[in-house]
């Protein structure tokens, strides 16, 4: 049984959807547009449960009618549209990525996707604007609500006193809201992505569906709708990707859908309600659904066939199509589907229907799964690139201190490498091979790092060091210990803010305390500091630094703290008397070159592009850094400066492979033949000598060291 239909809902979801699409392509002006997902819950959990409760009061209330509503309603085209990406993503992928495309398209089918990104994905970072079906985490949410909340609904009203009904409801709207603010401290990635953190929001619909909010007059509900957009728009306009969402935040636009649907539930016909019901917010309204199923994979799909981020006017231009392809879904797909059963027609049928088109997709994405996502042939360059592309950073997971939760340095004894290292069995390989070896695959963890005679410090890109660095230590009869968390290199003082990676704020710091304590409790023979310094100088897109007062900084400010907090954690180390050696950080490329030859040769193109850039252009992030590096090392006598950029740039390009293998698995990360050609260029057996020379003149009472290399 329907609902009188109310116009001014359509165009509140024009409020919900419009937004988002432009957040989707990166207009500045929509920096919180995200939260249109929210007020679509809103408006889902309202509907629904209107519909439901009118059912159930009636005695009419039939779960396989239900289902068959929302199959009807989400399958035909939820499935045009996974079909027609799935035919794109086939021709225009290349293997590692329709891997993963696979894998997520067999998650949504089976709805769980939501699931599945917040194990593999964060909806603000970069990556993530290489996935078609990352908008689809939001089906999942509701569809996994739909699955429980009937039937609650259905006890509930059963079985539970009436005047029960209202503080339960809001029990459980209190519980999920306190549960996604302490998640979103402990883990925000699957705070974002999960149910029961999500479901206050679909309840706050559900309330007042239900009746528990009483109804207003109409002027007093104009005034609540009134205010209902304040929120909204406040929302829109002042919440952006570093707002610690969802949780307490996302009250402002929830309550806000909340308002604007209770005013006009109560009558209210004032600007707010006429505005939503013009023509205009109607129609994007009412293609509101297909539009958000399209967008997204189309702004992805294009992105990812030119190689490059796409530029606002095209973002516009996507959008005006996507408007286009949803209004053809809404009335050639959505439409007749939703039309009521003939008579005599099977209660079963849609529910076998959909059933058959989940089976048919999954089929095809475990297909695509177990073919390792190849269905067309490949040169062995390319493969060998494609792996690379694949290839994860093992030490990333092993030795990461932790995002979230209390910080503690990380102990597993895969991350020491040398003499001390820690072996599964006996082996006649040498130590050095057994690292390498290390860098593809795991080792047995075991109770506790043993001791280490060097400690290497920093985030991913010290990280991507250790392959080669712990074969250098173990050549030099020495080990190497890493701690590191990535987005966090060794500055002091600052708090940093990162798209791709929640947490930061609160951790980093942490974090590094907690290595200067490591380094007093330890006093290892050399302490090597690594990282990515460009962000800190340059302040690229989605990277920001906020002091301890909150406020974000300027470029020039900000590399006044990467000065203080670099020179800090310096002084620190050396007043012990343990040398250090600053890494400069190696050249951004701008561009994965082992993605960009996989696709280049996938799609029949020269590769050369992809083995070299410009020196002027990949050095001119590092100038600031690298002076900074090279003052410290000329003002302090332990501190010995190494600059990648001097080995991995000649005179006019810096390539990305020699000796025939590539230099990097990513835009700015070494692969294990980087790291091994890094390793040589910071010569560790020479640092540790003269460190051994320098200590044992200090303890001769020469009063100095004598001045280290600077490269």
């Amino acid at each position: 049984m329907g609902l009188a239909y109310r116009a001014d809902v359509d165009g509140l979801r024009a409020l919900a959807i419009v937004p988002v699409v432009l957040f989707h392509i990166h207009l500045s002006a929509f920096p919180g547009g995200y939260v249109g997902v929210d007020i679509f819950f809103v408006i889902s959990g309202y509907l629904i449960t209107a519909i439901l409760f009118r059912e159930m009061k009636a005695g009419r209330f039939s779960l396989l009618d239900f289902y068959d509503r929302r199959i009807r309603r989400i399958f035909p085209a939820l499935f045009v549209v996974l079909v027609a990406t799935t035919l794109a993503a086939v021709f225009i992928m290349v293997p590692s990525d329709l891997l993963l495309y696979a894998r997520s398209l067999r998650a949504t089918t089976l709805f769980f996707s939501n699931i599945y990104f917040s194990k593999n994905l964060n909806y603000f970072q970069p990556e993530a604007d290489l996935n078609p079906l990352l908008h689809t985490w939001s089906l999942a949410v509701e569809e996994q609500f739909y699955i429980i909340f009937p039937l609650l609904l259905f006890a509930l009203i059963r079985w539970v006193r009436p005047n029960l009904l209202r503080p339960i409801i809001l029990v459980l709207i209190v519980a999920s809201l306190a549960h996604a603010e302490i998640r979103l401290s402990r883990n925000p990635i699957e705070s974002f992505f999960s149910l029961p953190t999500r479901a206050w929001e679909l309840l706050i619909g559900s309330a007042l569906a239900l009746g528990l909010v009483p109804l207003v007059t109409p002027r007093k509900g104009a005034f609540l709708s009134l205010a209902g957009l304040a929120l909204i728009v406040a929302a829109i306009a002042f919440y952006d990707r570093h707002t610690r969402f969802p949780g307490l935040a996302a009250l402002a636009p929830c309550l806000g859908a909340a308002l604007i649907l209770h005013g006009g539930a109560s009558g209210a016909n004032g600007m707010v309600q006429r505005m939503l019901a013009s023509p205009v917010p109607v129609f994007f309204g009412r293609i509101s659904y297909s539009l958000y199923l399209w967008h997204w994979p189309l702004l992805v799909l294009l992105a990812y066939y030119l190689g490059r981020r796409l530029s606002s006017t095209e973002g516009l231009m996507v959008a005006a199509l996507s408007v286009g392809l949803a209004s053809l879904s809404l009335f050639y797909v959505e439409a007749p589907f939703r039309k009521a059963r003939r008579p005599g027609a099977s209660r079963w049928a849609p529910v076998w229907a959909g059933g058959a088109a989940m089976a048919l997709v999954v089929a095809f994405a475990l297909t695509a799964i177990a073919r390792d996502g190849r269905f067309w042939p490949m040169s062995d360059f390319a493969r060998q690139a494609d792996a690379l592309a694949r290839a994860q950073d093992p030490f990333m997971s092993w030795c990461s201190a932790p995002l979230s939760g209390p910080m503690r340095m990380p102990t597993r004894p895969e991350c020491v490498i040398g003499k001390s290292a820690p072996m599964s069995e006996p082996t006649s390989e040498p130590a050095s091979a057994q690292a390498s070896a290390a860098a593809f695959g795991a080792v047995p963890e075991q109770a506790a790092a043993p001791a280490f005679d060097v400690l290497l410090w920093g985030d991913s890109h010290a990280s991507s060091l250790m392959a080669g660095l712990g074969e250098a230590a173990t050549k030099a009869g020495a080990s190497i210990r890493l701690v590191m968390l990535p987005a966090c290199p060794p500055l002091n003082g600052v708090v940093t803010l990162h798209e791709s990676i929640k947490g930061l704020e609160r951790q980093c710091p942490a974090f590094n305390r907690g290595v200067l304590e490591l380094i007093g409790e330890t006093r290892p023979k050399l302490v090597v500091m690594a990282g990515r310094w460009l962000p800190w100088t340059t302040l690229p897109s989605g990277f920001a630094i906020r002091d301890g007062n909150d406020r974000y900084l300027s470029v020039e400010e900000a590399r006044a703290a990467f000065v203080r907090g670099l020179t800090h954690n310096v002084d620190v180390v050396t007043r012990l008397g343990i040398p250090v050696v600053l890494v400069g950080q190696v050249p951004e490329v701008g561009y994965s070159p082992p993605h960009c030859i996989t696709r280049a040769a996938f799609s029949g193109a020269d590769t050369s592009h992809c083995l070299a850039q410009d020196r002027a252009k990949a050095m001119a992030g590092l100038a600031y850094s690298n002076e900074v590096l090279l003052d410290l090392a000329k003002r302090n006598p332990l501190v010995t400066t190494v600059l990648l950029s001097d080995r991995f740039c000649g005179k006019e390009t810096c390539p990305t492979m020699e000796a025939g293998e590539l230099l990097y698995r990513d835009p700015n990360h070494l692969s294990v033949a980087g790291s091994r050609m890094a390793a040589a260029f910071i010569d560790l057996a020479g640092v540790l000598r003269a460190a051994a020379g320098a200590q044992q003149a200090a303890g001769q009472g020469t009063g100095q060291a004598p001045p280290p290399a600077i490269r």
